[in-house]
């Protein structure tokens, strides 16, 4: 195994709010990240072409385009993508 594999799963084995708070800058809010993390779903697996997002306008929070409907992360609402 080389030290570029045990990185790797270093990385996935981290939280959600370790990765965040990793890459946060020294005056960002740590507490807001973590409870950020915690109160939000992971997102959905990388496409081909990258995850998007857009707002939910029923509650406002973020959007996953899941193949052809946007899923919300927060409420459950689902859009065609033909709505967007």
């Amino acid at each position: 195994m080389s030290a570029h594999d045990t990185s790797d799963f270093a990385d996935e084995a981290r939280s959600r709010a370790a990765r965040l708070l990793r890459m946060a800058a020294p005056e960002d809010d740590r507490d807001g990240l973590i409870a950020y993390a915690t109160d939000t779903p992971d997102p959905p697996l990388m496409g081909p072409d990258g995850n998007r997002t857009t707002g939910c306008p029923r509650c406002r929070r973020t959007m996953w385009l899941q193949r052809e409907a946007w899923v919300c992360a927060g409420c459950g609402e689902v859009r065609e993508r033909g709505e967007d």
